[in-house]
């Protein structure tokens, strides 16, 4: 094999090397931001369901009035 054409085997090797690295970086960036974006959510589905208690409490409802929760219509 011609010298120069190993010298860019290597070179594109290290190209895709590279590529490999910072898409991994992405995914673990998205991954977080996925986690994140679950926990908000989860809070804001229990921040609900709280809301929708109180309200069935102060309207003077029974249990079986109740509604179905918002975080169950969600899912």
């Amino acid at each position: 094999m011609d010298s120069s054409r190993i010298l860019v085997a290597l070179q594109e090797q290290a190209r895709w090397r590279e590529r490999h690295e910072r898409l991994g970086d992405r995914l673990r960036s998205v991954r977080a931001r996925k986690r994140f974006l679950q926990r908000e959510l989860d809070e804001v589905r229990r921040r609900v369901a709280r809301l929708e208690e109180a309200l069935s409490e102060t309207a003077g409802r029974t249990s079986r009035d109740v509604p179905i929760a918002s975080a169950e219509r969600i899912r």
